[in-house]
This record gives C-alpha cells, sequence and structure tokens, in this order.
C-alpha cells in the first residue's frame, strides 16, 4: 500500500526569538502619508496586524543572505546590548545576544478576493502555545486572543512570498514558549525612545494587492517541537 506523502511546504521556522510590540488579534493603524484611496469603505482599510522580532545580529545576517532583497529587511533596528537592556528592564543579560535586531512583518487586514474582487479578512496569524499547543512551558494559558507582552519569548513562522513586486515575509504563526502577561502601558513613548519608528510604515494598498492564498498554507508544526 503506498504511504501518503508529506505535503512540502514554504513556511520557515526562527526558533527562539524574542517578541516585542506584537499583536495578532488587534488591528494596527498605518500610516498613509501619501493619502491613497482607500480600496473599500471598510473599516480595516489602511490597518494590518503586526509582528516585531528581536534577534541576534549574526541570525539576522543568514536571514538576509536567504532572502536578499525582502522588504521586511529595508528598516530592520540594530540595539547594542546595554542600550537595550537599560530601556527594557524586564530582560535580563542573559536573554540577550551582544549585537541585536529588531524586524518588523506586517500582514494587512484585507485582502482581495480573486473570485468576487471584494474586500475581505485575510487569513489570521495564528498564535498557539508549546504544551499540546494551548499552555507555554509554565503553564499559562496561550489562546488566539492572549495579548502577549514585550519580551515574550517563542519560535516563530513565516512565509515568504515571491512575485512582480520582489519578496515579502509574512507572519504566520506565534507558538509561544515563555509568555510575558500584557499589562498595557506607554508603548508610543516606549517606540519613541528607542527609535522604532525607524523600523517603517508598510504600504498597506500595496501590501493588500499583493496578498494571496498562499499565505493560508498549512504551519509546519513539526519544525516547532
Amino acid at each position: 500500500m503506498a504511504t501518503a506523502q508529506k505535503k512540502q511546504s514554504n513556511i520557515k521556522t526562527l526558533k527562539d526569538v524574542i517578541f516585542m510590540y506584537s499583536s495578532v488579534s488587534v488591528p494596527q493603524a498605518q500610516l498613509n502619508g501619501d493619502n491613497k484611496a482607500p480600496l473599500s469603505d471598510n473599516p480595516l482599510e489602511f490597518h494590518s496586524y503586526e509582528v516585531k522580532i528581536l534577534i541576534a545580529e549574526e541570525r539576522f545576517k543568514k536571514l538576509k543572505k536567504e532572502f536578499k532583497g525582502a522588504k521586511n529587511f529595508a528598516n530592520a533596528k540594530e540595539f547594542e546590548k546595554e542600550e537595550f537592556l537599560e530601556a527594557n528592564s524586564y530582560l535580563t543579560a542573559d536573554d540577550l545576544a551582544d549585537d541585536l535586531v529588531m524586524i518588523k512583518f506586517s500582514q494587512a487586514c484585507l485582502r482581495t478576493d480573486k473570485k468576487t474582487k471584494d474586500r475581505v479578512p485575510t487569513f489570521p496569524i495564528k498564535q498557539i502555545g508549546i504544551k499540546g499547543q494551548v499552555q507555554d512551558s509554565n503553564g499559562l494559558t496561550i489562546a488566539q486572543d492572549t495579548d502577549i507582552g514585550n519580551g515574550t519569548k517563542g519560535h516563530f513562522q513565516f512565509n515568504p512570498v515571491v512575485n512582480e513586486h520582489g519578496t515579502y515575509l509574512y507572519p504566520h504563526l506565534l507558538c509561544i514558549t515563555d509568555l510575558v502577561e500584557y499589562s498595557g502601558g506607554a508603548v508610543e513613548e516606549d517606540l519613541d525612545s528607542l527609535g522604532l519608528e525607524e523600523l517603517g510604515d508598510t504600504d498597506i494598498v500595496q501590501m493588500a494587492k499583493e496578498v494571496t492564498e498562499e499565505v493560508s498554507e498549512e504551519e509546519d508544526l513539526d519544525t516547532l517541537f
């Protein structure tokens, strides 16, 4: 009897990253500095879901080499370890490599359905835990709507999409191994103090045109555990 072949996946996994200023459930408004016309009257136009990860500079260099020219890398923010620790006291020296890079991954909240041409919600960025996919390593519950605080640790999956506009790495899944529970706070002040505005705003109209069914591809859970 022939055995079923495992479906090949384009999904890529980055293990052991730190999540900062990330949300898979709360839409984030994007600037429209060029005053582009919205593609519909849906209130989620010019909104996206965002994931920002912090990784060692050496890992970032390897990522850039593997995905040359990816749009996500253009405004990645570099930090010195001591500078970052001073601004983020909830992290310890053991949490961070000597040189750090923060990368932003965005997904427009809406896409255009290929058949109907209607504006419809994009596929969600999934969020799971590591214990049976419902808890982190400490037993804290992880759900799709769990707000994760800065410094949360885990694994991150993204889907590389290449088309005539170039290469874009779409956020696909967060696997939380060590949850830092979100406590609110002055996120904007933190962004200003670290210069994270340099990460840049996504061209959400262009990105909405580029999103395809490819981002719905199943996650490769085998690479997470």
